[in-house]
C-alpha cells in the first residue's frame, strides 16, 4: 500500500521544520502527502499551516513575507492572519469590505522536541507521541537531521523497528555479518503499539559513546517502540557500562516515494562523558548505511502479511504490518488484513515462523546477532 492510499495515515503529526526555522521570519514551503503548504510563524503565537497559493491570483505564500502577525502575498500584498483570513486588499479602496472568499484554510502546529509538527488530517491527539526520556528524565535533547529520502515514510519506519538488518546493512560501522542471528525477544503491547526488548552483544559502538576504543564490545538492551504508524522509540541502555541514549524516530511522508526522515537524539551523560560531536559524527555514518538501502525499496507498502515471507526475528515487524491493516482497515481504507492466515515459509538457520506468522504477542525467538541501528 503506497501512502497516498493510507486516508487514516493523514490523522497523524508529522515534522516539517525546525522550530528555529520557522520563527526565523520568513514563511516555509512544506509538503504532505504530495501536496504543497506553507508554514509560518507570526511574530506573536503559535507557528500556522496554510495553503500553499493565494486565492487571488495563485501566487505561492511562501514566496511572501511575514509582517508582524500578517503573512503577504508576494504578488499583490494581500494580507493574511494566522486564522487564514485576508485582513488586507491595498487594492480596495476606502470602506469597501474584504471579499469573504479572500481567506486561506489553515491547520493546527505544534512545536516539540526542537521541531514543528502538523496534521492535516482529523488529530486525535494534541500533538506527536510523548517522549519519556525528554519528558519526564530530561535528558540532552538534539535533533540529528530533518532531510529528504527517496524512499516511502513505511519502509523508514519498518527499517527503524527491524532487528535483523544491521549485521549485513552496518557492516562499515558496527554490524558483523558472521553474527547474523538475533537474540532472544519478546513483545508486548502498549497503549499507543507495543514494544520489544532485545538484549545484544555490540562491538564498534565506542565512538557513539566517547569511548574511541571501536574494537571494545558492550552488553546492551535495546527497546523498540512503536509510539505511532509513523513514530518510534529506540533506546540502548549498558546497565552502567556507559551512558545511555534514545532515538526519536519519525517519518514525514512527502509523497509516496519521498519522506523527510525525522530523528531527535535524547542523551542521558554529560557533555564531558558522552561528546555529543562524537555520538553524531558516528550517528551518521550509521544512518547514511540505512539511507543506501532503503532508497532502493519498493515503496509499495504490503499490509497482507501473506504477500512476504517472515521469520522467527520479524515479530516486531511483522506486527508492525498488523498495526497498520487494522489502521487501514479502521479507516476504510482496505479489508483487515491484520489477521492473514500465513506467511511464506522460508528455509533458514533463524526457522521461519509455525505456519507463517505468531498468532499474538510475545513470542520467543531463538539465536543471536548484531544488533539494530
Amino acid at each position: 500500500m503506497k501512502v497516498n492510499e493510507f486516508a487514516g495515515l493523514r490523522d497523524q503529526w508529522y515534522a516539517l521544520a525546525r522550530v528555529e526555522d520557522v520563527h526565523a521570519g520568513a514563511p516555509l514551503r512544506a509538503r504532505l502527502f504530495g501536496e504543497e503548504y506553507t508554514l509560518w510563524a507570526p511574530s506573536s503565537g503559535a507557528p500556522v499551516l496554510t495553503e500553499a497559493f493565494c486565492p487571488h491570483r495563485g501566487a505561492r505564500l511562501a514566496a511572501g513575507t511575514i509582517q508582524g502577525d500578517r503573512l503577504v502575498c508576494c504578488y499583490h500584498g494581500w494580507e493574511y492572519a494566522p486564522s487564514g483570513l485576508c485582513t488586507r486588499v491595498p487594492q480596495l479602496e476606502p470602506g469597501l469590505p474584504v471579499p469573504p472568499k479572500a481567506r486561506t484554510r489553515t491547520w493546527p502546529v505544534v512545536e516539540r522536541y526542537g521541531l514543528c509538527w502538523a496534521c492535516v488530517g482529523e488529530p486525535s491527539a494534541d500533538g506527536p507521541p510523548p517522549w519519556h526520556e525528554a519528558d519526564d528524565l530530561g535528558w540532552r535533547v538534539q535533533v540529528d537531521f530533518l532531510e529528504p529520502w527517496a524512499a516511502s515514510a513505511l519502509r523508514i519506519i519498518d527499517n527503524n523497528l527491524d532487528i535483523s538488518h544491521p549485521a549485513f546493512v552496518h557492516r562499515g560501522t558496527f554490524g558483523d555479518p558472521s553474527r547474523p542471528l538475533v537474540a532472544n525477544y519478546e513483545i508486548e503491547r502498549t497503549a499507543t503499539g507495543y514494544r520489544a526488548n532485545v538484549p545484544q552483544d555490540v562491538g564498534g559502538v565506542g565512538p557513539q559513546l566517547g569511548d574511541a576504543n571501536e574494537g571494545r564490545r558492550y552488553e546492551r538492551t535495546q527497546v523498540t517502540e512503536l509510539l505511532g504508524p509513523v513514530h518510534t522509540r529506540i533506546r540502548l541502555s549498558y546497565g552502567g557500562a556507559a551512558a545511555d541514549y534514545c532515538f526519536y524516530g519519525s517519518a514525514t511522508p512527502l509523497d509516496d516515494e519521498h519522506s523527510l526522515y525525522v530523528r531527535v537524539s535524547a542523551l542521558a551523560g554529560t557533555e564531558d562523558d558522552q561528546p555529543y560531536s562524537m555520538f553524531w559524527d558516528f550517528s551518521r555514518r550509521v544512518t547514511l548505511e540505512d539511507k543506501v538501502v532503503l532508497e532502493e525499496t519498493n515503496p509499495d507498502f504490503p499490509l497482507d502479511i501473506t504477500r512476504e515471507v517472515h521469520l522467527r526475528c520479524d515479530k516486531v515487524t511483522l506486527e508492525y504490518r498488523r498495526q497498520l491493516a487494522r489502521l487501514a482497515a479502521s479507516s476504510g481504507d482496505v479489508p483487515d488484513l491484520s489477521a492473514s492466515a500465513s506467511a511464506s515459509a522460508s528455509a533458514s538457520a533463524s526457522a521461519p515462523l509455525p505456519g507463517g506468522a505468531p498468532p499474538d504477542l510475545g513470542q520467543s525467538e531463538g539465536g543471536r546477532s548484531e544488533p539494530a541501528a
